[in-house]
């Protein structure tokens, strides 16, 4: 490590031009291919790609076709009531206009499932019965009761479903109803997202009468108008870009002498601040629409961030000329700001070369590459500034700054990438792109901040000295600054209360564990990414409280379905469906569509859709009441039902080689999210006949499917973060033996990392933030973060105890120096990040907050912990009568 620092030193003293030429063609042939690094379509297969749930989904598409897929209209009424003539007239208009829409060819009918229902079915079935059309909501009231009273049990099943659960039908009054519309899906991501659009704006141009409102909605229609969704997120990262530019302006600042650049100091920040809020302003009005007049909420991101980069760059132009010192502070600030860019597109050109898609945990991280290159560049930085001002030459502070700062830079880098590289074992294609991809952004920040950063400085200084216009006295004075003030006042608790603050330390993270492996709950759903402010999620979580409208879970049946063991197992497990908690059953059968309920309709003489073909075929093979048979094969009586009903055959059987290979069971059910997974366990043990027959079965669902990836991800951060942390460790140790031989540094440097990531997941837990996709990566975030906060933290005080008399003037010269340089840091990055605790969308709102207090997290460890942990090892070595540091050790460490 010595020799890898020292050779980048000597590189850049010699050769800055050559370095910054090379660096900045680099970034633009990155930059080049990082634009093709987009996200993958299907995110659910990078977090469970072998889940057999998911291999029967896509199978479901292959094997019957394209599968079907319901719209769900919300019909509500000004008056409260909806069974009204008016209710009757919106419902006919809704499917008048569905029919005559592009999507009419990607519905079908069926005899016993019209492709369009709503609530208001009684009074078509009795009209359909010869019953006069009503003329006034009397008569149609009347009408409807009657009707529904006769209804058969299934059909009156159905429609309760299409009803409040609260509603009582029999009064023929209720504020609300559903339609339903069924049309074909498609195994395309896109072409599922146009239909649902398609759908939507059928229903948008219906006629309504007056007073009468109609909101779509299914999961397709969530992700047709992804749009909006993604405006917002460019609009806050836009907004934390500007934010953490003027929180960096601020760290870097060097204050001009005179009264005029004081002046002109105070109202640079005061327009830079002015250009943060006319860029947050659309998405804080999209969020608070009734605080705000509509003409914000329209405005554009393109042309408002275009106002906003024109005040950066105005405001910076006139710090440039105007002061030397606001000259330096700008190009302080632009440098850490083109360092971050050009790690990001290292990575993601990388990224692009290596797995040619994005996957979904990878898109995070150029949040925590912001967060390492804001720390590098202020640690390097305030380094280089502190040696300049003790009277070194440029060349002399930039090749100590290398040397010291770099040293801890490279050790954070070598354990964090190590670290992050464990997950290349893991079984999840997720985590091994992100743990790849985490180190190589890692290395590229830690290159750039080493090559680039000072290269940079080292052209300008130097020019600066030729001319006699350095202003070392400007440079001087860092520690006299309000934040190293402050940071450096918090060293009475480790010199005072350091037992204390280890019992408290101890304390909160047995309050994490208990809190992360107790109380933290697995959540993931779709419904989250909607906007708060969305219609659509307002339709959606009223569907949810006031319906029980159920979801489609299909059971996918491989093997030799014909035989007739495989229909009495069939048989079996669909009556053994009525006993499962959250299947809809009606009239004691379950409400499914398989090859049992299309053939019993078939064969029943009771239905309107009986075939006397099919029922002959049903005697041939011995069909009893109890639906099982005595044939060796059902093969004669699949086919007379293909012959019957094609169509509906073909969507629960599949025909392969003159045979039957597979059978398909869409069941209806009202699990939701919360109660999928228990949902999948009882309907295997429904479905284990089949298994007992011979025949290989899957339950999925979407609902599942996210069920499956949650699960799937918080078993496998487990143990990647075990495996990260362990990694970490064992590296920490390693180089505090070589360094200092002082191994129990590494643990102790290791200790608080494990704190914050507690801590992390704890507060979540105390909070009701449930563990998701988005959540998941907080870990990372911790680690990757963390660690090189403590290492610095370790390092310096390594640094200042050799030259200090005692640990006191150690302690206070680490946490002024150093600690105040990561509360530059932390706070930049938790000040841009902050402001995407305002996003519409519920998983980023979480995740902007978390990311926020996680970073304040490893802060707070960094600078309230880790010094006690530091002071008392200090004490105990002292007690032995051992110097706690090697000096000739650590001193070999740093020099040739």
């Amino acid at each position: 490590m010595k020799s890898l620092v020292n050779g980048i030193a000597r590189i850049v003293r010699k050769a800055p031009w050559i370095v910054i030429i090379v660096t900045v063609l680099l970034s633009m042939t990155m930059g080049a291919f990082s634009g093709n690094f987009t996200p993958a379509e299907d995110q659910n297969e990078a977090f469970a790609p072998e889940a057999e749930e998911l291999e029967a989904s896509g199978k479901i598409g292959e094997l019957f076709g394209s599968t079907q897929t319901a719209m769900q209209v919300l019909i509500s009424a000004e008056s409260g009531d909806v069974i009204t003539l008016d209710g009757l007239q919106a419902t006919v208009a809704i499917e008048e206009a569905i029919r005559a829409s592009e999507l009419s060819e990607y519905i079908v009918d069926a005899p016993e499932n019209p492709a369009v229902a709503s609530y208001m079915a009684p009074v078509g079935f009795a009209i359909q019965q010869g019953a006069p059309a009503p003329t006034s909501d009397d008569e149609l009231k009347a009408l409807y009761s009657q009707s529904y009273s006769q209804l058969p049990p299934q059909q009156l099943g159905f429609i309760d479903l299409l009803l409040p659960t609260d509603a009582d039908p029999t009064s023929a009054e209720t504020d609300l109803g559903i339609l339903i519309v069924t049309y074909g899906s498609s195994d395309d991501f896109d072409e599922s997202a146009r239909r649902a659009q398609i759908a939507a704006d059928a229903v948008a141009s219906a006629v309504l009468p007056d007073g009468i409102e109609a909101d779509p909605f299914n999961q397709e229609l969530i992700f047709s108008g992804q749009d909006d969704f993604a405006a917002e997120i460019l609009s806050l990262f836009i907004s934390a870009g500007f934010i953490i530019i003027t929180v960096l302006g601020a760290v870097y600042l060097l204050k001009p002498p005179s009264g005029v650049g004081r002046t002109l100091t105070i109202v640079g920040f005061v327009l830079l601040v002015g250009a943060i809020v006319v860029v947050t302003l659309p998405s804080l009005a999209g969020i608070f629409p009734d605080l705000f007049p509509d003409a914000i909420n329209d405005l554009e991101t393109g042309p408002v961030a275009l106002a906003g980069a024109g005040t950066l760059l105005l405001v910076f132009s006139v710090w440039s000329v105007a002061s030397g010192r606001l000259r330096r502070t700008v190009a302080d600030t632009m440098l850490t700001m083109a360092t971050i860019f050009f790690a990001i597109s290292w990575m993601n050109g990388f990224g692009y070369f290596i797995f040619e898609e994005q996957g979904p945990m990878s898109q995070i991280l150029p949040i925590l590459l912001i967060g390492l290159g804001v720390d590098y560049a202020i640690h390097l930085t305030s380094r280089y500034r502190e040696e300049v001002a003790s009277g070194a030459t440029v060349d002399e502070s930039i090749t100590r700054a290398i040397r010291t700062v770099g040293i801890a830079l490279a050790l954070a880098t070598i354990t964090t990438s190590i670290g992050f590289l464990t997950n290349v074992f893991n079984e999840i294609p997720a985590l091994r792109e992100f743990g790849s991809l985490a180190a190589i952004g890692i290395v590229a920040s830690f290159l750039l901040a080493l090559f680039f950063v000072p290269a940079v400085r080292e052209v300008l200084d130097r020019a600066g000295a030729r001319k006699g216009t350095l202003d070392v006295e400007s440079l001087a004075g860092n520690s006299s600054r309000l934040l190293p003030r402050v940071i450096g006042s918090l060293s009475i608790l480790a010199k005072r209360f350091a037992v204390v603050m280890v019992i408290v330390s101890l304390g909160l993270g047995g309050l994490g564990a208990w809190a992360t492996f107790t109380q933290l709950e697995a959540k993931f759903d779709f419904l989250d990414f909607v906007p708060t402010t969305s219609p659509i999620r307002a339709t959606a979580v009223t569907l949810g409280e006031r319906f029980d409208f159920p979801e489609t879970t299909s059971a996918l049946i491989e093997g030799d379905v014909s035989s007739g063991e495989a229909w009495n197992a069939m048989a079996a497990a669909n009556g053994a469906m009525t006993g499962v908690d959250n299947v809809v059953v009606v009239d004691g059968f379950p409400l499914a569509q398989s090859p049992i309920s299309v053939i019993g309709q078939l064969v029943s003489p009771e239905s309107p859709v009986f075939v006397p073909e099919v029922g002959a075929a049903a005697q041939e093979v011995g069909l009893g009441p109890d639906f099982t048979v005595s044939a060796d094969s059902v093969a004669p009586l699949y086919e007379a039902a293909f012959a019957a009903a094609p169509n509906e055959m073909a969507g629960v059987l599949s025909q392969a080689d003159g045979g039957f290979n597979a059978a398909l069971f869409r069941i209806s059910t009202q699990a939701g999210s919360d109660f999928a997974g228990p949902l999948a366990d009882d309907l295997d043990v429904a479905f284990a006949p089949t298994e007992e027959a011979g025949l290989d079965t899957v339950v999925t669902s979407q609902e599942i499917i996210s069920d499956v990836v949650v699960s799937s991800l918080r078993d496998s951060q487990v143990s990647s973060l075990l495996l990260t942390l362990g990694a970490a460790l064992f590296l920490l140790v390693i180089n505090f033996t070589i360094e200092a031989r002082r191994p129990l540094l590494g643990v102790i440097t290791t200790l608080p990392v494990g704190l914050v990531v507690l801590l992390a997941f704890g507060i979540m837990a105390a909070l009701g933030i449930p563990f998701g996709p988005v959540t998941a990566t907080i870990a990372a975030l911790a680690i990757g973060i963390g660690i090189p906060y403590m290492i610095h933290i370790t390092h310096r005080y390594e640094e200042d105890r050799i030259r200090a008399a005692d640990a006191d003037t150690a302690i206070d010269s680490t946490l002024t120096f150093t600690g105040g340089a990561l509360a530059g840091s932390a706070l930049t990055t938790v000040a841009g990040f902050g402001i995407l605790v305002v996003s519409s969308t519920i998983p980023f709102r979480q995740f902007g907050f978390v990311t926020a207090y996680t970073i304040l997290l490893a802060l707070m460890a960094a600078v309230l912990f880790l010094p006690s942990y530091l002071y008392l090892w200090d004490q105990w070595h002292r007690r032995r009568g051992k110097s706690p540091i090697d000096s000739e050790a650590f001193e070999a460490a740093l020099n040739d």
